[in-house]
């Protein structure tokens, strides 16, 4: 999985104040990106695959597991069937009392609510990765380990094995939607404006109280504020990215 946006240097300071604010490295203020492509399924949460039946294919099922890609699906099948495994993760989600927004990586889209309390977003993120998330050595193979990252994981390869691929409607492109570039870019300006303001660049030079200016003395966990965060926390909540607090 990717943090989504922010990897240039100037971004890098909304990733820390936003990990330490989950105490997480997968997730941030800034949303996260779910790119492990396709491997496994639904019989844990929710039963929405059919095994077939007997003990001997449950057996073959539970054993399915397929490859992950950091790539992003360039075809209309492959987009269909990531569509298809992003409304089955939708589904268990539900059923375990969290939204999950179907998205579209490919057109800069999120699955993950804005607006999340701390303790909302950690309900989220456990019901998503399951045990993976506190142990990322959690193997593909062990997918109702996996949340419901597992069970789509799982779906997909059940569909895969028995010839049918999963599929979903692929979302048109939002005209008005900005693109991961214009989103960086107002993160930055917003700092650089934000530090200026305070005497000082986006780049750290050694000056004395820089480190403040950027980033502040934000609490932790659910006592982090962004008010409190420095113009890190200030560039995260302008940008309309602090779905954490």
């Amino acid at each position: 999985m990717d943090v989504r946006r922010l990897a240039a240097p100037l971004a890098m300071g909304g990733l820390l104040v936003c990990a330490a604010a989950v105490a997480l490295t997968a997730a941030g203020a800034f949303g996260i990106r779910l790119f492990e492509p396709p491997p496994a399924d639904v019989a844990g949460a929710g039963e929405t695959v059919d095994s077939g039946g007997d003990e001997a294919s449950a057996s073959t099922v539970d054993a399915l597991t397929t490859e992950t890609s950091d790539s992003e699906p360039l075809s209309i099948e492959d987009r269909s069937e990531y569509m298809g495994r992003e409304q089955v993760i939708a589904e268990c989600m539900a059923e375990k009392g969290v939204e999950y927004l179907p998205a579209a990586p490919w057109l800069n889209q999120d699955a993950q609510p804005r607006g999340l309390s701390f303790e909302q977003s950690i309900m989220w993120l456990n019901a998503f990765y399951g045990e993976a998330r506190e142990d990322w050595s959690v193997p593909a193979s062990e997918w109702k380990r996996r949340g419901c990252l597992g069970v789509g994981e799982h779906a997909v390869a059940v569909a895969r094995a028995a010839g049918t691929p999963l599929s979903a409607p692929i979302p048109e492109p939002d005209p008005n939607a900005m693109t991961e570039a214009e989103e960086l870019t107002a993160f930055n300006e917003a700092i650089e404006s934000c530090m200026a303001e305070k005497g000082f660049g986006a780049v750290d030079d050694g000056t004395e109280g820089w480190w403040d200016a950027m980033y502040g003395d934000a609490g932790t966990g659910a006592a982090y504020r962004w008010e409190d965060a420095g113009c890190s926390g200030y560039a995260t909540h302008v940008t309309g990215n602090d779905n954490m607090h």
